[in-house]
Parts: structure tokens; sequence; C-alpha cells
């Protein structure tokens, strides 16, 4: 299920940090936010579980969706368009390392299922370089491995 690949990414996070993949708040993603933020209606999708970051200032945003037969390609387009979306409203917002996020994310399917991956665990010291890819990768690596 949904569920179930977005649990098998927070474990990921959990194992490597010791936080969640989205660790600044994190709000549950609801019918609610999943047609407004992400431009799908429940109806749409057999299944999803996701976190937005609960502060204005961060753009992180994690959501697995289980699309209806046929339609994963649709799920895509609008994870995709959720993704500019966040890239239009943060790009040029280096708040809390935004830029970086962003430039590491990405969305990713397999079969039936797809996911949105804004992420990345800021380093403790406020000097070293920020590089989220390994973060992203991490987060993909556990969608493919739960889907196995």
């Amino acid at each position: 299920t949904a569920q179930e690949v977005y649990d098998a990414i927070q474990s990921a996070f959990m194992e490597t940090y010791g936080v969640e993949a989205i660790p600044n708040s994190p709000m549950q993603v609801d019918d609610t936010t999943l047609e407004q933020k992400f431009y799908l209606s429940p109806d749409e999708v057999e299944g999803y579980a996701g976190a937005i970051a609960g502060m204005m200032t961060n753009c992180d945003e994690l959501l697995v969706v289980q699309a209806k037969k046929g339609e994963v390609e649709n799920v895509r387009e609008a994870l995709e368009k959720a993704l500019q979306d966040q890239k239009d409203a943060f790009g040029f917002y280096p708040v809390m390392n935004n830029t970086e996020r962003l430039d590491a994310a990405k969305v990713v399917t397999q079969g039936d299922y797809a996911a949105l991956l804004i992420v990345g665990i800021s380093p403790e010291d406020p000097d070293a370089a920020v590089d989220f890819s390994s973060d992203v990768s991490l987060a993909e690596d556990a969608f493919y491995a739960a889907l196995k």
C-alpha cells in the first residue's frame, strides 16, 4: 500500500538520522491537501500517504500515491506540477536550504506507484556544504525496495 511505502521511507530516515524525512512540524496529507496542493482527487487514486512541512519557510514534501490502474502517468504529471509549484514558491528563498532541497527533489514511479520526494536533513554544522541528493536517493531507494 502507499502507507507501507511511505513508512519504509520514514524508516530509512529514522535509521540514518534518527528523525523522520520531514522533521520540521510535519503535517499529514489529507484529502483537501491532496486536491489543493497536489492536484489529485481522492477518487482518482487507490491510496496515498504523505506529509508536508508545517513551517511556511520550509518546502519539504513527501507523498506516496498508489494510482488507479492505468493512471500512474496522470499522477506523475500532477506530482511534477506540485514540484514546480514548490520551485516557483521557494526557489529564490534560500532559508532552510530550500534552494538545495529543490535542486535535489524528484518524482519517481514504479508500477502503479508514484512519489514526490522533496526531502533533506540539514547538516548540523552551519558551514558544511549542503547537498540533499543523498537524502533524496535514500528516499528513492526505500521507495523501490518497498515495492519489490
